[in-house]
């Protein structure tokens, strides 16, 4: 059975983007060696993809072809009316949990929670998160959109791995116990 695995970037000071949704944060930091840290092996291993729809919409202002080409997307939302505009991409407006348990059991690879921070807390308080790779950037970005939003559910996590990157970025890699 595959597992669910968020793999995000977080600003040393928690926040996955900043209250416009913007990441622009991200790419400011100096990467001359242009390092992907471990993006294209993690998507390898990838089968499925979940964002919500801030973050969808979020990957389609990056003005390139959609990256997620030849995987399943799932876009998840309250919005009834909302849709998708690229490949494979399906819109998804209730039972998450039955969805995520089922694309366990049907997929061979891995799912991958891209985010938003409500989805997040969802599975978190849902129990249908893995595992975590959270990629730490050393940047503060003060006001932002926190990684963990209002999460009602205590859940320990066990580090598996750390990985640490020339350009002062860290892969902190964690399974729920």
């Amino acid at each position: 059975m595959s597992k669910t695995i968020l793999y995000i970037a977080t600003s040393l000071d928690g926040k996955i983007a900043r209250m416009d949704g913007s990441l622009d944060w991200l790419y400011a930091l100096p990467n001359p060696n242009h390092i992907d840290y471990g993006y294209e092996q993690f998507l390898s291993t990838i089968g499925a993809t979940i964002m919500g729809k801030n973050t969808y919409k979020e990957i389609l202002g990056f003005g390139v072809d959609w990256p997620y080409a030849g995987l399943k997307s799932y876009v998840v939302t309250t919005d009834k009316a909302f849709k998708s505009t690229t490949p494979d991409t399906f819109i998804v407006s209730n039972n998450l949990k039955d969805l995520v348990n089922d694309l366990k059991k049907r997929n061979k690879k891995d799912i991958w929670l891209i985010g938003g921070g409500q989805l997040i807390a969802s599975f978190l308080d849902n129990d249908l998160l893995d595992s975590m790779i959270l990629t730490l950037i050393p940047t503060t970005i003060g006001e932002g959109i926190r990684l963990f939003q209002d999460i009602s559910k205590e859940t320990t996590w066990t580090l598996k791995s750390v990985e640490r990157f020339e350009t002062g970025v860290v892969n902190l890699t964690y399974d729920r116990k």
